[in-house]
């Protein structure tokens, strides 16, 4: 490609085609938001799934079937909790037809349902804040 700096690709210079942001008023935008805040529990779906259900690895026993992932969180906490290893769990989302799509896991799962049910992740920050402290050392 042949382009030169301020060469718009063959375009007119007064052919811009990005929206007209000045009347827009920026003082209320948010710098920096993060989608979910911490400690809002957050609900995970997957298309077509009608129902969640949480197994044992690998004999296949179900320990719970749930309407929505919100009602799935504690009780995949308390599964660990109360001494099941984190590598026996699974969670498998249910098709109204019957199929059945795997979600998460061992101790993914554990984390991944401690995050989106509202605790704080693990050693109280998350990896992308510890691997910025150790570029910036």
């Amino acid at each position: 490609m042949n382009a030169k700096i301020g060469d718009r690709g063959g375009r007119a210079a007064d052919d811009d085609v990005r929206p007209d942001t000045r009347h827009l008023d920026w003082s209320k935008a948010e710098v920096g938001r993060r989608a979910v805040r911490r400690r809002e529990k957050t609900e995970v779906r997957l298309d077509g799934a009608i129902a969640y259900e949480l197994r044992l690895i690998p004999s296949m026993r179900v320990i719970g079937t749930f309407k929505s992932t919100l009602d799935a969180w504690p009780a995949i906490l308390r599964a660990a909790e109360s001494g099941r290893s984190p590598r026996t769990l699974s969670l498998d989302a249910i098709g109204a037809a019957g199929q059945r799509w795997h979600m998460a896991a061992g101790s993914f799962l554990i984390e991944f349902a401690r995050i989106n049910n509202g605790e704080s992740p693990p050693y109280g920050r998350t990896a992308a804040h510890a691997r910025r402290r150790v570029a910036e050392a």
